[in-house]
C-alpha cells in the first residue's frame, strides 16, 4: 500500500523560509513544526542549526569536505539555488514489528558552487521529520574531470549542552564489539554510531547514519567539549572515499525525542533508505529465530578452541539440539565447530580458519544428521579473523 504527495515550492511557505536580513540563510521545518533545521553560508562556509521547539539542540557547525592535494570543499561557496518540497508516503514492510510506516517530511535542497579555484559545485539536502532530521551531500558531474579523493569531512555536530551519552568506542586494535558505556559526551573520545544521548534539557537524542552505499562509513570523535566530528573509515593509504566523478554521501542522522521511548519508535532511518528493490521477497524470505553455541564463549563458559571447556563438541551441539527442538524453534547456531581457533587467534594476523576441517570432539556428519532428525538445521559461524583469502 502505498499513498504519497508531492507538493512544490510554493505550498510550502510555512515550512521553509529565508531571512528577511540574510538571503544566505534558510529554514526547514518538520510537517509539525516542532524540529528545524537551518542553513546559512557564514562568510562563504555552510554551516546548519537544529533546534526543537524552543530549545536548541545544535548550534551553527560546519559541514563539507578535505579533498586531496589540502583542497577545501568546505568554504569560498555562494548559493546558485534552492529548492523545497514535501512528501508524504506510507509504504509496507516485508517484515517488521510495524507493518505499514509513514514517511513524511519536508525537504531542502541546496545548491552550492565554488567562486574560485575548479569551481566546484555541491548540493546538500536536509530533510525534516517529525521524529528528527538528516542531511547528506551529493557531488553532481562537474566541468573538472578528475577523481575525487576525500581526505577528512568537516561535518560538526556541536551540541548545545553536555547530556549522558551511551557509547561504544570506535577504532580499537581488534574489534568494534564492545559494551556499550556511559559518561557525559563532553568525555567521549572516538565513538561508533548510533550514538545515544540524554540532554541535559531532557530530550532523548540519537545520532547515526542511513543508505549507506559505496560511501565510507561514519564514526563520531570529540573534538573538543560537547563538539563532535564525523570521522570517515579509511582505506589503508588513509584516503577516506576514492571516486570517478560523482557522490552521494549517506545521509547524517539525528532522531529527536521528548523520551526514550520515542527514539524506539521512530521510523526516521528506515524512511531514509531506498526503497526495496527485491521483488516477491515473501516467497524466499524466511525469517526465524535460533539458539546457538556462541554467547558461552563470550562469557568464560566455554572456549572457541579445543580444550576441557571446548564450546562446540558434539555432545554440546546434540543437547543444544535437543533443546532447540523441545521449545519449538528449528535453527542452532555453532561457533568453534571448526579447525583454526587458538587462544590467541585474533593477534596473528596471518591465521587462517578452515572451512572444510572440523574441530576436534566436533563430528559434522554426525551432528547434521541429528539435526535432521529433529527438524532441527544448522548454521555454521565462519570466523574470517578478517582475512581476505
Amino acid at each position: 500500500m502505498k499513498k504519497h504527495l508531492i507538493l512544490p515550492a510554493l505550498l510550502l511557505s510555512i515550512s521553509i523560509g529565508y531571512s528577511q536580513k540574510n538571503k544566505n540563510a534558510y529554514e526547514l521545518a518538520s510537517p509539525n513544526g516542532q524540529n528545524k533545521i537551518k542553513f546559512e553560508l557564514i562568510k562563504n562556509a555552510p554551516k546548519y542549526a537544529v533546534s526543537h521547539g524552543k530549545t536548541e539542540v545544535i548550534t551553527p557547525s560546519d559541514m563539507g569536505f578535505l579533498l586531496k592535494g589540502n583542497e577545501n570543499l568546505s568554504s569560498d561557496f555562494e548559493i546558485k539555488s534552492v529548492k523545497n518540497s514535501t512528501f508524504d508516503e506510507t509504504w509496507t514492510q516485508v517484515w517488521g514489528e510495524k507493518k505499514n510506516i509513514r514517511n513524511h517530511y519536508n525537504q531542502l535542497s541546496v545548491q552550492l558552487q565554488q567562486k574560485s579555484g575548479n569551481k566546484r559545485k555541491l548540493e546538500i539536502q536536509f530533510r525534516a521529520f517529525d521524529d528528527g532530521i538528516a542531511f547528506r551531500y551529493v557531488y553532481p558531474k562537474q566541468n573538472v574531470k578528475d577523481s575525487i579523493f576525500i581526505m577528512d569531512e568537516k561535518t560538526t555536530f556541536n551540541l548545545k549542552e553536555d547530556g549522558k551519552a551511551w557509547w561504544i568506542p570506535a577504532n580499537r586494535e581488534n574489534r568494534d564489539e564492545y559494551l556499550f558505556k556511559d559518561a557525559p559526551v563532553s568525555t567521549l573520545d572516538t565513538v561508533l554510531t548510533p550514538l545515544t544521548i540524554e540532554s541535559k534539557s531532557g530530550l532523548a537524542l540519537s545520532f547515526h547514519e542511513a543508505n549507506l552505499v559505496d560511501f565510507a562509513s561514519m564514526t563520531l570523535v570529540n573534538t573538543t567539549g560537547t563538539q563532535l566530528k564525523s570521522d570517515l573509515v579509511p582505506w589503508a593509504d588513509g584516503v577516506k572515499v576514492r571516486v570517478k566523478d560523482t557522490f552521494t554521501s549517506s545521509w547524517r542522522t539525528l532522531q529527536i525525542g521528548e523520551n526514550p521511548s520515542d527514539l524506539i519508535t521512530s521510523y526516521l532511518i528506515l524512511n531514509l533508505n531506498d526503497p526495496n528493490k527485491l521483488k516477491n521477497t515473501a516467497s524466499y524470505f524466511k525469517p526465524y529465530k535460533y539458539f546457538g553455541i556462541w554467547w558461552g564463549m563470550h562469557i568464560g563458559k566455554y572456549t572457541f578452541w579445543e580444550s576441557d571447556k571446548q564450546g562446540a563438541t558434539t555432545k554440546h551441539a546434540e543437547e543444544y539440539i535437543d533443546f532447540t527442538a523441545k521449545e519449538g524453534f528449528h535453527h542452532l547456531l555453532i561457533e568453534g565447530w571448526n579447525k583454526g581457533w587458538t587462544p590467541a587467534w585474533y593477534e596473528n594476523h596471518m591465521h587462517m580458519f578452515s572451512f572444510t576441517k572440523s574441530a576436534d570432539n566436533f563430528d559434522l556428519e554426525k551432528v547434521v544428521e541429528y539435526g535432521k532428525k529433529k527438524d532441527v538445521e544448522l548454521i555454521g559461524y565462519h570466523e574470517t579473523g578478517s582475512n581476505l583469502i
